[in-house]
Protein backbone atom coordinates (compact mmCIF):
# COMPACT_ATOMS: atom_id res chain seq x y z
CA UNK A 1 0.00 0.00 0.00
CA UNK A 2 1.28 3.47 -0.90
CA UNK A 3 0.80 6.28 1.61
CA UNK A 4 0.60 9.97 0.70
CA UNK A 5 4.04 11.23 -0.29
CA UNK A 6 5.64 13.94 1.83
CA UNK A 7 6.37 17.19 -0.01
CA UNK A 8 10.15 16.99 0.25
CA UNK A 9 10.78 20.57 -0.91
CA UNK A 10 8.42 21.90 1.74
CA UNK A 11 9.96 19.65 4.40
CA UNK A 12 13.40 20.91 3.50
CA UNK A 13 12.32 24.56 3.79
CA UNK A 14 10.62 23.93 7.12
CA UNK A 15 13.64 22.19 8.62
CA UNK A 16 16.07 24.87 7.45
CA UNK A 17 13.82 27.57 8.92
CA UNK A 18 13.43 25.56 12.14
CA UNK A 19 17.20 25.24 12.64
CA UNK A 20 17.76 28.95 11.98
CA UNK A 21 15.03 29.95 14.43
CA UNK A 22 16.21 27.58 17.17
CA UNK A 23 19.74 28.97 17.03
CA UNK A 24 18.66 32.62 16.80
CA UNK A 25 16.06 32.40 19.57
CA UNK A 26 18.57 30.67 21.86
CA UNK A 27 21.20 33.32 21.09
CA UNK A 28 23.71 30.61 20.27
CA UNK A 29 26.53 30.67 17.74
CA UNK A 30 25.59 27.48 15.90
CA UNK A 31 25.14 23.76 16.41
CA UNK A 32 27.25 20.72 17.19
CA UNK A 33 26.15 17.27 16.11
CA UNK A 34 27.38 13.72 15.82
CA UNK A 35 28.32 12.48 12.34
CA UNK A 36 27.96 8.70 12.26
CA UNK A 37 28.15 7.84 8.58
CA UNK A 38 24.44 6.97 8.52
CA UNK A 39 21.58 8.57 6.62
CA UNK A 40 19.99 10.43 9.54
CA UNK A 41 23.14 12.28 10.56
CA UNK A 42 24.04 12.99 6.93
CA UNK A 43 20.65 14.56 6.15
CA UNK A 44 20.70 16.54 9.40
CA UNK A 45 24.19 17.82 8.66
CA UNK A 46 23.29 18.91 5.12
CA UNK A 47 20.22 20.79 6.36
CA UNK A 48 22.04 22.43 9.27
CA UNK A 49 24.70 23.68 6.87
CA UNK A 50 22.00 24.96 4.53
CA UNK A 51 20.45 26.81 7.48
CA UNK A 52 23.58 28.19 9.14
CA UNK A 53 26.55 27.79 6.83
CA UNK A 54 29.37 25.32 7.37
CA UNK A 55 31.32 27.55 9.76
CA UNK A 56 28.49 27.39 12.31
CA UNK A 57 28.11 23.61 12.25
CA UNK A 58 30.59 21.44 14.17
CA UNK A 59 30.63 17.70 13.53
CA UNK A 60 31.93 15.15 16.02
CA UNK A 61 32.90 11.74 14.67
CA UNK A 62 32.91 9.43 17.70
CA UNK A 63 33.63 5.81 16.84
CA UNK A 64 34.52 3.10 19.29
CA UNK A 65 37.23 1.53 17.16
CA UNK A 66 36.57 -1.86 18.78
CA UNK A 67 33.05 -2.05 17.33
CA UNK A 68 32.53 0.72 14.73
CA UNK A 69 32.94 -0.47 11.12
CA UNK A 70 35.65 1.35 9.16
CA UNK A 71 33.20 2.14 6.35
CA UNK A 72 31.05 4.13 8.81
CA UNK A 73 34.07 6.22 9.76
CA UNK A 74 34.95 6.73 6.10
CA UNK A 75 31.39 7.80 5.27
CA UNK A 76 31.30 10.19 8.24
CA UNK A 77 34.58 11.76 7.11
CA UNK A 78 33.27 12.07 3.56
CA UNK A 79 30.11 13.92 4.71
CA UNK A 80 32.15 16.26 6.92
CA UNK A 81 34.62 16.94 4.11
CA UNK A 82 31.94 17.57 1.49
CA UNK A 83 30.22 20.07 3.82
CA UNK A 84 33.52 21.68 4.92
CA UNK A 85 32.64 21.15 8.57
CA UNK A 86 34.82 21.96 11.55
CA UNK A 87 35.23 18.35 12.65
CA UNK A 88 36.73 16.57 15.64
CA UNK A 89 37.30 12.82 15.68
CA UNK A 90 37.34 11.09 19.07
CA UNK A 91 37.78 7.36 19.63
CA UNK A 92 35.56 6.71 22.66
CA UNK A 93 37.03 3.25 23.32
CA UNK A 94 39.38 4.43 26.08
CA UNK A 95 36.65 6.43 27.83
CA UNK A 96 34.26 3.49 27.60
CA UNK A 97 36.88 1.04 28.87
CA UNK A 98 37.58 3.26 31.89
CA UNK A 99 33.86 3.51 32.69
CA UNK A 100 33.17 -0.23 32.65
CA UNK A 101 36.34 -1.31 34.47
CA UNK A 102 35.25 -3.33 37.48
CA UNK A 103 31.55 -3.24 36.52
CA UNK A 104 29.33 -6.22 35.79
CA UNK A 105 29.39 -7.07 32.10
CA UNK A 106 26.24 -6.37 30.05
CA UNK A 107 26.08 -5.90 26.27
CA UNK A 108 22.98 -3.70 26.52
CA UNK A 109 24.25 -1.51 29.37
CA UNK A 110 27.66 -1.15 27.77
CA UNK A 111 26.07 -0.32 24.42
CA UNK A 112 23.85 2.37 25.91
CA UNK A 113 26.90 3.73 27.74
CA UNK A 114 28.53 4.35 24.34
CA UNK A 115 25.54 6.52 23.35
CA UNK A 116 25.71 8.41 26.65
CA UNK A 117 29.44 9.05 26.32
CA UNK A 118 28.76 10.54 22.88
CA UNK A 119 26.03 12.74 24.34
CA UNK A 120 28.42 14.01 27.04
CA UNK A 121 31.07 14.83 24.44
CA UNK A 122 28.55 16.68 22.28
CA UNK A 123 27.49 18.85 25.22
CA UNK A 124 31.10 19.41 26.26
CA UNK A 125 31.88 20.86 22.83
CA UNK A 126 28.56 22.71 22.74
CA UNK A 127 29.51 24.43 25.99
CA UNK A 128 32.97 25.29 24.67
CA UNK A 129 31.62 26.93 21.53
CA UNK A 130 28.23 28.32 22.66
CA UNK A 131 26.22 26.01 20.44
CA UNK A 132 23.10 23.87 20.57
CA UNK A 133 23.24 20.11 20.20
CA UNK A 134 21.32 19.05 17.10
CA UNK A 135 19.87 15.55 17.33
CA UNK A 136 19.60 13.20 14.39
CA UNK A 137 16.67 10.98 15.42
CA UNK A 138 13.80 10.40 12.98
CA UNK A 139 10.08 9.80 13.59
CA UNK A 140 10.33 6.04 13.14
CA UNK A 141 12.98 5.78 15.86
CA UNK A 142 11.10 8.08 18.22
CA UNK A 143 7.86 6.12 17.94
CA UNK A 144 9.72 2.83 18.37
CA UNK A 145 11.72 4.20 21.28
CA UNK A 146 14.73 2.95 19.33
CA UNK A 147 17.30 5.24 20.87
CA UNK A 148 19.13 5.60 24.17
CA UNK A 149 17.46 7.71 26.84
CA UNK A 150 19.87 10.53 27.73
CA UNK A 151 22.17 9.21 25.00
CA UNK A 152 21.29 10.00 21.39
CA UNK A 153 17.94 11.10 22.88
CA UNK A 154 19.71 13.84 24.87
CA UNK A 155 19.71 16.84 22.55
CA UNK A 156 18.49 20.44 22.25
CA UNK A 157 16.54 20.08 19.02
CA UNK A 158 15.41 17.38 16.60
CA UNK A 159 15.29 18.74 13.03
CA UNK A 160 14.18 15.53 11.24
CA UNK A 161 12.12 13.92 14.02
CA UNK A 162 8.80 14.40 12.23
CA UNK A 163 10.03 12.46 9.18
CA UNK A 164 9.84 8.69 8.93
CA UNK A 165 13.03 6.79 8.11
CA UNK A 166 11.87 6.11 4.55
CA UNK A 167 11.16 9.84 4.09
CA UNK A 168 14.63 10.74 5.40
CA UNK A 169 16.12 8.40 2.79
CA UNK A 170 14.04 10.09 0.07
CA UNK A 171 15.19 13.52 1.23
CA UNK A 172 18.76 12.22 1.23
CA UNK A 173 18.36 11.38 -2.45
CA UNK A 174 16.99 14.86 -3.16
CA UNK A 175 19.98 16.39 -1.35
CA UNK A 176 22.41 14.35 -3.43
CA UNK A 177 23.77 12.31 -0.53
CA UNK A 178 25.87 9.29 -1.49
CA UNK A 179 23.86 6.22 -2.54
CA UNK A 180 26.17 4.19 -0.30
CA UNK A 181 24.91 6.09 2.76
CA UNK A 182 21.27 6.08 1.64
CA UNK A 183 21.26 2.31 1.07
CA UNK A 184 23.19 1.44 4.23
CA UNK A 185 21.42 -0.77 6.78
CA UNK A 186 20.45 1.35 9.78
CA UNK A 187 22.29 0.69 13.05
CA UNK A 188 23.18 2.62 16.21
CA UNK A 189 26.44 0.58 16.28
CA UNK A 190 26.28 0.05 20.03
CA UNK A 191 27.85 -3.39 19.63
CA UNK A 192 29.41 -5.41 16.86
CA UNK A 193 26.96 -6.56 14.19
CA UNK A 194 23.95 -4.63 15.51
CA UNK A 195 21.33 -3.90 12.83
CA UNK A 196 18.11 -2.01 13.56
CA UNK A 197 15.73 -3.96 11.33
CA UNK A 198 17.03 -7.33 12.53
CA UNK A 199 16.62 -6.24 16.14
CA UNK A 200 13.10 -4.85 15.61
CA UNK A 201 11.98 -7.73 13.39
CA UNK A 202 10.49 -5.64 10.58
CA UNK A 203 11.86 -3.43 7.80
CA UNK A 204 11.47 0.34 8.02
CA UNK A 205 9.40 0.20 4.83
CA UNK A 206 6.80 -1.83 6.75
CA UNK A 207 7.23 -0.03 10.07
CA UNK A 208 6.64 3.37 8.47
CA UNK A 209 3.48 2.22 6.70
CA UNK A 210 2.11 0.77 9.94
CA UNK A 211 2.83 3.93 11.93
CA UNK A 212 1.44 6.18 9.20
CA UNK A 213 -1.89 4.35 9.32
CA UNK A 214 -1.95 4.09 13.12
CA UNK A 215 -0.81 7.58 14.11
CA UNK A 216 -1.43 9.79 11.08
CA UNK A 217 -4.62 8.20 9.79
CA UNK A 218 -6.00 7.06 13.16
CA UNK A 219 -6.85 3.52 12.05
CA UNK A 220 -7.11 0.63 14.51
CA UNK A 221 -4.64 -2.25 14.57
CA UNK A 222 -7.00 -4.76 12.96
CA UNK A 223 -7.68 -2.46 10.00
CA UNK A 224 -3.98 -1.65 9.61
CA UNK A 225 -3.08 -5.34 9.53
CA UNK A 226 -5.78 -6.01 6.94
CA UNK A 227 -4.80 -3.09 4.67
CA UNK A 228 -1.12 -3.96 4.71
CA UNK A 229 -1.71 -7.72 4.55
CA UNK A 230 0.27 -8.19 7.76
CA UNK A 231 -0.43 -10.50 10.65
CA UNK A 232 -2.16 -8.79 13.55
CA UNK A 233 0.72 -10.01 15.73
CA UNK A 234 3.22 -7.87 13.78
CA UNK A 235 1.14 -4.72 14.22
CA UNK A 236 0.61 -5.51 17.92
CA UNK A 237 4.36 -6.04 18.28
CA UNK A 238 5.03 -2.48 17.11
CA UNK A 239 2.29 -1.03 19.31
CA UNK A 240 3.68 -2.84 22.35
CA UNK A 241 7.12 -1.42 21.63
CA UNK A 242 5.59 2.06 21.32
CA UNK A 243 3.73 1.70 24.65
CA UNK A 244 6.71 0.16 26.44
CA UNK A 245 8.98 3.05 25.47
CA UNK A 246 6.53 5.89 26.28
CA UNK A 247 8.74 6.94 29.22
CA UNK A 248 11.46 7.92 26.74
CA UNK A 249 9.22 10.49 25.07
CA UNK A 250 8.26 12.25 28.32
CA UNK A 251 10.08 14.56 30.66
CA UNK A 252 10.92 12.91 34.01
CA UNK A 253 7.93 12.74 36.33
CA UNK A 254 7.88 15.18 39.26
CA UNK A 255 6.43 14.31 42.65
CA UNK A 256 4.12 17.31 43.15
CA UNK A 257 4.01 19.09 46.50
CA UNK A 258 1.64 21.92 45.61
Amino acid sequence: MQTAALDLSNARRKIVSFVKNQVEESQMDGVVMGISGGIDSAVTAYLCVEALGSRRVMGLIMPDLRVTPQDDIADARAVASELCLDTKEIDIARIHKTFVKGLESSRLAEGNLRARIRMALLYYHANLSNRLVAGTGDRSELLLGYYTKFGDGGVDMLPIADMYKTEVRQLGEALGISRRIIAKKSSPRLWTGQLAESEIGLSYDVIDQVFTLLFDRGLDARTVASRLKLSRAKVDQLMKRYERTEHKRRMPEICKMR
